[in-house]
């Protein structure tokens, strides 16, 4: 029996390969890059999937390249889904993400530990693994242009037949009522009467169908060389069943920023540190925000890109997009406008802008209507999620509690004007679960901004049937002597408990319906794919204690979508 070839494609020069020949290929291709050289080899590595060997990358990994580096890598290209533990084993030895005997286990170059024809395994998600092979396979003098690690080749989406026609599939169903996944062409997902609430498009991964897992083509472009964009490595889906499949607002935007990263990201990276130098590293990344979320909004909304940029676009931008920031430091309305000002100015230095003299008094006429405007919209619907975002843009560790937690209730008090020592903010944080409380600690933080989050969502809901649920699962998760919301994403959390909430109401009943609208209200309030809603849910369950009451039903009514 002939066996399968499994086709690829050169991320260098975009021509078909073969995983056999995907070396060979790879080194002809790098010496025609143009890519900078070493003082010392880069390793050439292959990964591929443990028990499914027909998916693969190839990585060239500069010699300074860190265990941490690959890591990251094979999570936002392959893997990551819920922010599992992973680990690397080398040698007999083991290195793992969350090591509590070294902080640095991660932090160790590559090459202080593996050389050609060196075979090492990885581990990511120690409940339902996923396991994977590397080999060092070659080294060259070549090395990725600015960054430590470049992907220069990958295995194509390997064909999955459909199980009722047998034509491609592109849809998979991972129904926790059933042992294994389904798949479908989109004729057949159409006809099918299927829950929306578990079909998710096929990912090209060793993941796919484990835990849920979706890929992220915005986290695994920035491993890509130059110039290819995130629609390339997750191609839309023809047809309309693609919104009730995909989050399509959350990936538009996705598209949206990619599209800004391509075309300008190295002139906004130059911006930014210009700025650093001037003013100081944190208004540089108030700057960088700032400049990065209006070019995003004149790109996708506006259809824009910066050569074409006109008077009346950019006040629009400013007055009637920007100005909905949901979270901002109390000076950013103030430093807003003149930090894009001299943005306009470095454009038009660079080549990329004629008119920025232009845009500047444009920008500065409506500067007074943008700033009350920042005071006045209704803001409280993605405010977690954001300060998450601007604590990653701003380097705060978000594994550290304690690290996160300061930033966090700065960003909070800041936003709503609380003054942080006093008494009476802090009783009324540390009250919102548990009542009166003498002291703030962590948990009490992290559990005060799950509650609300949860409480902005439920506020949709005709009564506090859901609501007071909620408040139940939280108080119960907070009184775990595990202590389970201590650890992971708070906003996640909130959608998880809200999640539950409903399940437990019979408002979403799992393999049986349930109401799609409020499944898909939940994601796109809380900014994650359902998927990754589902799995938490099914965790946070396990530290839930059995419950005792006969009526888990909801009788006020479907929920305001």
């Amino acid at each position: 029996m002939v066996p399968k070839v499994s086709s690829g494609t050169c991320l260098i020069c975009r021509a078909p390969i073969t995983k056999r020949k995907a070396l060979n290929h790879g080194m002809e291709c790098l010496q025609t890059a143009n890519w900078p050289t070493g003082k010392k080899p880069s390793l050439i590595i292959m990964v591929q999937g443990q028990r499914s060997k027909k998916y693969w990358l190839i990585v060239l990994a500069r010699h300074d390249a860190l265990l941490g580096d690959i890591d990251q890598l094979i999570r936002d290209v392959w893997v990551e889904c819920c922010e599992h533990l992973s680990s690397f084993r080398i040698g007999g030895a083991m290195y793992d993400s969350d090591d509590e005997h070294s902080t640095d286990a991660m932090a160790v170059p590559l090459a202080d530990l593996v050389f050609p024809d060196s075979t090492f395994s990885y581990d990511y998600d120690f409940g339902s693994t996923t396991s994977l092979d590397l080999k060092v396979i070659g080294e060259t003098p070549v090395t990725p242009p600015d960054t430590r690690l470049c992907l220069i080749a990958r295995n194509n989406l390997p064909t999955v037949p459909c199980d009722i026609c047998g034509d491609k599939a592109r849809f998979i169903l991972g129904d926790p009522d059933e042992e294994n996944a389904h798949y479908y062409c989109s004729e057949c997902l159409e006809s099918a009467e299927l829950d929306p609430e578990y079909v998710d498009i096929i990912s090209n991964s060793p993941r796919d169908g484990i835990c849920g897992y979706v890929e992220d083509p915005i986290a695994a472009l920035s491993w890509y060389p130059s110039g290819w964009g995130a629609d390339e490595i997750v191609p839309e889906i023809p047809g309309g069943i693609q919104k009730d499949i995909t989050f399509s607002d959350e990936m538009e935007v996705d598209n949206e920023i990619a599209a800004v990263v391509q075309d300008i990201g190295s002139d906004i990276d130059a911006f930014v540190e210009a700025e650093k130098e001037v003013y100081g590293e944190e208004a540089a990344g108030m700057a960088g925000v700032s400049v990065m979320a209006f070019c995003t909004f004149m790109y996708g909304l506006y259809g824009k890109e910066i050569g074409a940029w006109d008077v009346a676009s950019v006040q629009s931008c400013l007055v009637e997009n920007l100005s909905q920031n949901p979270v901002h430091p109390e000076d950013w309305p103030e430093n807003a406008v003149p930090a894009l000002c001299r943005f306009l100015t470095h454009m038009e230095a660079s080549g990329r802008l004629t008119n920025a003299s232009e845009l500047i008094t444009a920008l500065k006429d409506v500067e007074f209507e943008f700033q009350e405007e920042v005071a006045s919209p209704e803001k409280s619907k993605a405010i977690f999620r954001r300060i998450l975002m601007e604590a990653e843009e701003m380097g705060v560790n978000t594994n550290d509690l304690d690290e996160f937690a300061a930033f966090v209730v700065k960003e909070l008090a800041t936003l709503v004007g609380f003054d942080l020592e006093s008494e009476e903010v802090q009783d009324e944080f540390s009250g919102l679960i548990e009542g009166e409380q003498p002291a703030l600690s962590d948990d009490e933080i992290r559990t005060a901004m799950i509650f609300i989050l949860c409480e902005d969502f439920c506020s949709r809901f005709d009564d506090e049937t859901v609501l007071d649920r909620c408040k139940k699962i939280t108080e119960d998760l907070f009184d775990h002597p595990a202590t389970p919301l201590s650890r992971g994403d708070v906003v996640l959390w909130s959608a998880a408990i809200v999640y539950t909430a409903c399940q437990d109401l019979g408002l979403i009943r799992p393999g049986k319906g349930g109401s799609p609208r409020l499944v898909e209200a939940i994601g796109l309030f809380f900014g994650f794919e359902r998927s990754s809603i589902r799995n938490k849910a099914a965790a946070l369950k396990k530290f839930l204690p059995v419950e005792t009451s006969a009526d888990k039903t909801y009788q006020s009514g479907e929920p305001i979508p």
